[in-house]
């Protein structure tokens, strides 16, 4: 699992927190439905970021570029928590609602490593399979129980 997961975990959270949001606004609250996408987007920021920060600063074979390291930094430590802090001080959000779009990201993260996990259960199972139907499959050449 690469950068590719992740930002497929970021793109599937973002139309879920939108898909949320609309059915939370439309059969329960506004602010409520806010808070949830809300909260998605901001856990979706945090988790860009740091993966941005991580390949930048153990990616083999490529010098660190402090300068970028720097502003990642900046943007992601004291930036994003800050207006992180200001959602919840404000109290206009829910902060019920908040929590429930920054988990979001991690069901998705969570469903999207199990359906790999268990489609990759299905490639063994087939491969095994295959492997035995052919001729000097991996039981050829034996006799007998093992």
């Amino acid at each position: 699992m690469g950068l590719e997961f992740i930002h497929r975990v970021i793109k599937t959270s973002l139309v879920l927190a939108v898909l949320g949001f609309l059915f939370v606004t439309v059969y329960y609250d506004f602010r409520f439905g806010s808070g949830i996408l809300a909260g998605a987007v901001w856990g979706c920021l945090n988790l860009l970021f740091l993966a941005n920060l991580i390949t930048e600063v153990f990616s083999p074979g490529r010098e660190v570029r402090k300068g970028r390291v720097i502003l990642i930094a900046v943007v992601k430590f004291p930036l994003l928590y800050a207006a992180g802090y200001l959602l919840l001080r404000i109290r206009y959000l829910p902060a019920e609602s908040l929590v429930a779009g920054f988990t979001l990201l991690f069901v998705v993260m969570f469903l999207k490593a199990m359906g790999r996990w268990v489609l990759s259960l299905d490639a063994n199972k087939k491969a095994k399979a295959d492997s035995a139907d052919r001729p000097g499959g991996p039981d050829a050449g034996r006799s007998g129980p093992v």
